[in-house]
């Protein structure tokens, strides 16, 4: 099986949500390749019972209807449905039914040969009888987010160790997610042996768009900006630092937290004086805003989620030529460039943003910005992903050849050759 043909990604969230690490992954990889995005099951509004009729009858045409659309050049979008209450543990085994069947008719309909499956859902199973290399992708820590997601912890490890028993490969977008990897035991780890019969592993983080060519054209404003989703997993205490220390905010991004009083805290963020809330925007009208501010900030609470995550606002402000000041996350670290100011505490958090801004117009720091970012773009990343599965197709012919032609799975993180 050649590592070069159709990609099956079934994806942790739809394809018209936020654009997240899936859709930017996906979208670079259909460069080169078809891809079939796989929405996770969208629940119908009717009742239980009727729901799983419909469902049913549905089921014995699937055949010859899947629901693709076609959303990018190379891009087939597979919609999914489910009953009623999927996070249930009896309506859990019928979505998976479901939409391991909604897959295999999909794939029949297109009469693609795919060269690998992807799941980067949390609760997705592989697809029984479909070809091709099985890639576990964890865009995070899903079993520490279990609650932020609303799913079940117990029935995400459930589902991640049947998966990373059947995987020839698996990528994390951290190294710390790739560690907390080491703690699992695979169904069936006692048949395991330490050599090829284990999957190969990749560090494969965020990305960002490809820096614009030149320079804005009108200087930039004394003004910071947060981009991304506004839910707990922020530091509202460094956030209300830079509020404090009378610095005029920029806030960009749609509202998915869940928490009274962290909303309480938020409402009244988003409506002071200095701060500016404009919602979420899309792709092409975000680059045009960051072009007008001095600093961009990444403000994330200190949390086990939060430290095996790899935020894409990150780069995405170095892509724009801005200064960074973050809260010290070891994916700034890893990135390991003086050009990401490193603050905790909140006091020396403003202080970072006030400097940063009374340096908003150096043009070489803005070179150099876009400079590192062109090493860390999506189609980078692409080409991360396609060497991971050129390797996870060299592994899997070698372990097929025999056990001696077979290599070592080594540690997670290491490449094997």
């Amino acid at each position: 099986m050649s590592a070069g043909g159709p990609i099956i990604w079934m994806a942790g969230t739809n394809w018209d949500a936020v654009a997240g690490t899936d859709k930017c992954l996906v979208t670079a990889l259909a460069m080169t390749r078809p891809v079939m995005w796989v929405d996770p099951p969208v629940p119908v509004r009717l009742p239980l019972r009727t729901a799983i009729r419909i469902l049913g009858t549905a089921g014995k045409v699937a055949g010859s209807a899947p629901q693709l659309e076609q959303v990018g050049e190379s891009v087939l979008r597979l919609k999914v449905m489910a009953p009623p209450g999927v996070t249930r543990p009896f309506i859990r085994r019928i979505t998976a039914w479901w939409l391991e069947r909604a897959i295999r008719s999909a794939v029949a309909h297109t009469g693609w040969e795919p060269a690998a499956v992807v799941t980067a859902m949390p609760l997705a199973r592989f697809p029984r009888r479909t070809t091709g290399l099985k890639i576990v992708y964890l865009t995070d820590d899903w079993l520490e987010g279990s609650r932020l997601m609303g799913l079940s912890r117990t029935a995400i490890r459930h589902v991640l160790e049947s998966n990373l028993s059947k995987a020839d490969g698996v990528a994390a977008v951290s190294e710390e997610l790739m560690f907390r990897l080491g703690g699992f035991r695979p169904a069936d780890a006692a048949t395991r042996t330490a050599t090829a019969q284990g999957p190969v592993h990749a560090v494969i983080p965020n990305g960002c768009p490809e820096p614009a060519a030149g320079m804005p054209s009108a200087p930039r404003e004394p003004a910071a900006c947060v981009v991304g989703q506004l839910n707990e997993r922020l530091d509202l205490d460094v956030l209300e630092a830079v509020h404090a220390a009378g610095i005029a905010m920029t806030v960009i991004g749609p509202r998915t937290d869940r928490n009274p009083s962290f909303g309480l805290r938020l409402d009244a963020l988003l409506a002071a004086e200095n701060v500016h809330w404009m919602g979420q925007l899309a792709a092409d009208e975000l680059r045009g805003q960051l072009s007008r501010f001095g600093v961009g900030l990444t403000p994330y609470a200190d949390s086990s989620f939060n430290r095996a995550s790899f935020p894409l606002k990150t780069l995405e402000y170095l892509s724009a030529g801005l200064a960074v000041v973050s809260t010290d996350m070891p994916s700034a670290r890893w990135l390991n460039t003086g050009l990401i100011s490193l603050h905790s505490d909140p006091e020396e958090f403003a202080l970072a943003v006030k400097a940063a801004l009374a340096e908003r117009n150096d043009r070489e720091q803005e070179r150099l910005r876009r400079q590192f970012a062109t090493g860390h773009t999506w189609a980078a990343r692409a080409v991360d992903f396609q060497r991971l599965l050129d390797r996870a197709d060299h592994h899997r012919a070698r372990h097929r050849a025999g056990p001696l032609a077979a290599v070592t799975a080594g540690k997670p993180g290491e490449e094997q050759t």
